[in-house]
């Protein structure tokens, strides 16, 4: 399969004609290295390599010959088999059984999906970075518990995407090498149809489809590509986090970012004056649908002894629904952040409609100095209960106390305290460390996959 492009949708990698694909290619490199091995003719490899390609068979002939046997891979080892020239056929499928060719066939269909999904990652770190380094002095307001807490940089907010978007691309990488594996052990996964070259015959199957190898070559143990499923639910919920926060902020009632959306586009059917946010809920129903697929997962992780195709087919099924909603999800994210439009204006107008009590942390702070954290705490608390409660300002209400106007010997030198702007902790620096590191993990995901695709 050609992995190279980055398309608008991974539905087609499993597709039923990607999938009987895939089997052939499995089937093909088995013809092959049993070939090296000297376990078949080289001839006979050769033909069944000529002929292991979907468009060399009738696809009706066999779709119609599965829905009688029942046994897709038989069927399809039928038809490679009656297409080869020659004695060749009789070499088709040697020492193989259906699940290895299932399972072989839908690790590198996912592989493939694995690829796409990092190169749109790689875009989503640059878009991220960049949107990190011009949110860097954007300030804003931080919220804990939905409730406005301190002041922050949008920038500062942009780092924590970033961050947990990379912990989701390590979790990915170390995924490989346990899901991305050769598992060809024959009917009971113990080499009986392939003896003393059994593992020989493994190795260089998996180098050639460029695979890890199991050790044990049991059917059964698919812990591997579970764990990857869970890996991309969490992927799912880190896009989730970031596209609910997003949403969040397109309110009216913030309107702190909008979504540039193309001429034509309607909000709703009913009320004209709606623009409704399109690509975040688009992003928001994806990441759901993935994050939900974990809890079927692990029951899968699940099968009988040497190997329990129930437990199977519901796996290759959840790995079809995951590898293709996980690349959509990603290409959603990309969509958002291309078309997302920051509104800094109305992020200060936030933060500065009522300024002074965000920084009572700092006042807290200062006067901390001379009577403790403790007195302090609970004369800043009481001073904007008072505020509140009187509609007096918290600048005034504060002035009031003896030990605040022996800090703050002038009004002014307290109102200058209360500016939020001058209050944003290392927002800034944050968002430009975790902008450069964006840019470097993009740089580094991209030279992998130019390796692997080389």
């Amino acid at each position: 399969m050609a992995c190279e492009t980055l398309p608008d949708s991974a539905d087609s990698l499993f597709s039923r004609e990607a999938t009987w694909q895939s089997w052939l290619e499995v089937e093909r490199a088995l013809a092959l290295t049993q070939a090296e091995l000297e376990m078949i003719p080289q001839q006979a490899a050769d033909e069944i390599a000529r002929c292991a390609m979907l468009e060399q068979l009738d696809v009706d002939a066999l779709a119609a010959d599965i829905e009688r046997t029942m046994s897709p891979v038989m069927s399809l080892v039928r038809a490679l088999a009656e297409r080869c020239d020659g004695d060749a056929g009789g070499y088709v499928h040697l020492g193989a059984t259906t699940q290895n060719i299932i399972l072989t066939g839908k690790v590198l269909q996912l592989q493939c999906a694995h690829r796409w999904l990092k190169g749109r990652l790689a875009n989503q770190l640059e878009l991220l970075a960049a949107l990190a380094e011009k949110g860097a002095d954007w300030p804003c307001v931080a919220r804990t518990n939905r409730r406005h807490a301190l002041p922050i940089t949008f920038g500062y907010k942009v780092a924590g995407w970033i961050e947990e978007l990379e912990r989701n691309i390590q979790r990915l990488e170390l995924a490989e090498k346990r899901a991305f594996v050769l598992t060809f052990g024959g009917a009971s996964g113990a080499m009986h149809s392939y003896g003393e070259q059994g593992q020989s015959l493994a190795q260089a199957m998996a180098g050639r489809l460029g695979l890890g190898v199991s050790r044990v070559h049991s059917r059964a143990a698919v812990d591997g590509l579970v764990e990857y499923i869970g890996v991309l639910a969490l992927f799912a919920a880190g896009c989730e986090r970031m596209g609910q926060e997003l949403y969040t902020l397109m309110a009216n009632e913030f309107e702190e970012v909008s979504e540039d959306q193309d001429e034509g586009v309607v909000g709703s059917s009913t009320m004209p004056h709606k623009f409704n946010p399109k690509y975040a809920v688009n992003l928001l129903a994806q990441a759901g649908e993935l994050r939900s697929l974990a809890a079927p997962a692990l029951e899968t992780a699940l099968p009988s002894h040497e190997g329990d195709a129930a437990c199977n087919f519901r796996l290759y099924t959840l790995l079809d629904k995951a590898g293709a909603l996980a690349y959509q999800l990603a290409v959603s994210q990309q969509t958002l952040l291309e078309r997302l439009l920051p509104n800094p204006a109305r992020m200060q107008e936030t933060l500065m409609a009522n300024a002074a009590p965000l920084m009572s942390e700092q006042v807290m702070l200062e006067l901390a100095r001379s009577i403790g954290r403790q007195r302090a705490h609970d004369l800043v608390h009481e001073a904007i209960t008072r505020s509140q409660d009187t509609g007096n300002s918290f600048a005034t209400t504060l002035f009031e106390h003896d030990t605040v106007r022996r800090h703050y010997s002038e009004r002014q030198a307290l109102e200058a305290a209360l500016n939020p702007l001058h209050y944003t902790g290392q927002s800034r620096q944050i968002a430009l460390q975790l902008a450069a590191s964006a840019q470097a993990s993009a740089k580094r995901l991209r030279s992998t996959l130019n390796e692997e695709t080389a």
